[in-house]
């Protein structure tokens, strides 16, 4: 809404219809967003300019001490003429915008001044400022539907290897997400699944990790000031480890794998530092106490009669004629396409980590409305958070008839690694196997096919299984 009143003002602005009050407002407006300074300032320089003679403009102090706060007074000055050569070569808009400036009044000119000086001071107050536009991180692992929201809410979904970061937020929208930052010193963060991770880094590390799953791999951080990562229910200190966190709104789950992190919980100030191989979680309502980092299993399975949670779709609560389900939602590709997924978190909070063997089966049953090939798969890392990859297999539409119960058991060597993760591949595990299982999903294309979840089962193969699949093979 701000945004919109902005370019509103601005417009009456430049049509030399503004009042007094909507300037106060205009700069108010300004104020707020280093983006609004700049365009409001290449607006009326730009406007000005073509209004004006270029002796008059540089006769303006208030003007030249606005430009500089910026850019370069000769580079500018060069890119305005270069500017008006185009005019000169027809571009008919900025000639309307030329004829409509040179009737201005000087009253509209002083106003552009007082604009273009206060301005000017408000981005001079803000360079004093940490400066939120430097990089501050890079992505180096990027997967899965994400975006990245910086500049007041600006959003960029078009995150690859390489991208340059300047804090702000990164979110992973579905089960298979992922998303690698490395930050200028070589720490690496990542955030997977369902995630929300808002960072900056203005002399000190401070990252807001909303919900989701967390790890990472820090560099040694100066004594005095070290890596934070708030959460809804602790706060961590981090001077230089491996670790792994998984957050929701009542508590926060902290796995160190390498050195120690300081533990904060919100509720008390209670602290507890949290050595290598142990683990403790932070919420109001249970103690702080250190617990060595639980063995793995190779068996889990979903409890949808218990609630969503943990969950990605659309929940239904068990009923007399039927078992709770979780239907897939939809989301768009950055390509305009539309996947049906559904999805459930597996090794989180301070449940023991879920690892598979090469004789594992993921058991799923289901509904669906009609006949349609169906995606499943699984997305798993390394003990110290690591993403390791994104393996999955596909069932083809003669195996599922319309508004039925199914039921499908897959053998786990039958899941291949993600074609989307083929760019980086030998960063990856060639199999999923002896590896943390994050999460299972599966997944509908471009069609809404009435996919719902009954239950997940994931563990070793029975004996009638495992002849099976060696019958097979």
């Amino acid at each position: 809404m701000s945004e919109d009143r902005f370019e509103e003002l601005l417009s009456r602005l430049l049509d030399d219809k503004l009042s007094s009050d909507e300037l106060a407002e205009l700069i108010d407006l300004s104020k707020r967003s280093s983006g609004r300074q700049q365009e409001l300032q290449s607006q009326l320089e730009a406007a000005e300019l073509l209004a004006q003679s270029e002796d008059a403009i540089r006769k303006s102090g208030l003007f030249i001490a606005a430009v500089e706060s910026r850019i370069d007074e000769d580079s500018f000055v060069s890119d305005i003429r270069s500017k008006l050569g185009s005019l000169n070569k027809g571009v008919t808009v900025l000639r309307k915008t030329s004829e409509a400036k040179a009737n201005r009044t000087s009253r509209t000119w002083r106003w552009a001044i007082e604009a273009v000086a206060i301005v000017a001071l408000s981005a001079a107050l803000y360079l004093q400022q940490p400066d939120t536009e430097q990089e501050i991180a890079k992505i180096t692992g990027v997967s899965g539907a994400q975006l990245w929201t910086f500049d007041g809410g600006t959003i960029f979904r078009d995150l690859s290897v390489g991208t340059a970061l300047f804090g702000s937020t990164v979110e992973g929208l579905t089960p298979d997400s992922w998303v690698e930052l490395e930050f200028l010193d070589g720490s690496v963060v990542t955030i997977s699944g369902l995630s929300m991770l808002t960072f900056s880094d203005n002399g000190q590390k401070i990252l807001h990790l909303k919900e989701g799953n967390f790890s990472g791999s820090v560099q040694p951080q100066p004594l005095e000031k070290p890596m934070l990562v708030h959460t809804r229910t602790a706060t961590l200190e981090v001077l230089g480890t491996q670790f792994n966190v998984d957050a929701n709104p009542f508590a926060t789950t902290l796995n160190v794998s390498e050195g120690s992190v300081r533990a904060k919980r919100l509720s008390d100030g209670s602290t507890v530092d949290v050595p290598a191989t142990y683990r403790v979680t932070a919420a109001p309502d249970r103690e702080m106490t250190l617990v060595q980092m639980p063995d793995s299993v190779s068996r889990w399975q979903t409890q949808l009669s218990h609630g969503p949670d943990g969950a990605h779709g659309r929940w239904s609560p068990q009923t007399d004629q039927k078992k709770a389900t979780l239907s897939t939602v939809p989301y768009t590709t950055e390509w305009g396409k539309i996947i049906y997924t559904a999805g459930f978190a597996v090794s989180r909070g301070d449940n023991p980590p879920v690892v598979l063997g090469a004789d594992s089966t993921v058991r799923v049953r289901g509904f669906i409305s009609s006949p349609h090939a169906v995606w499943f798969g699984v997305t798993v890392r390394h003990a110290n958070g690591d993403f390791s990859g994104r393996f999955q297999t596909v069932q083809p539409a003669e195996h599922f008839t319309g508004n039925d119960e199914f039921e499908v058991v897959l053998q786990l060597y039958e899941f291949d690694l993600d074609p989307m993760l083929n760019h980086m591949k030998a960063e990856l595990s060639d199999t999923p196997f002896d590896l943390i299982v994050e999460s299972v999903w599966c997944h509908s294309l471009y069609d809404q096919v009435g996919l719902e979840i009954i239950e997940v089962e994931l563990g070793p193969s029975t004996k009638e299984e495992s002849d099976l699949a060696v019958a097979r093979r």
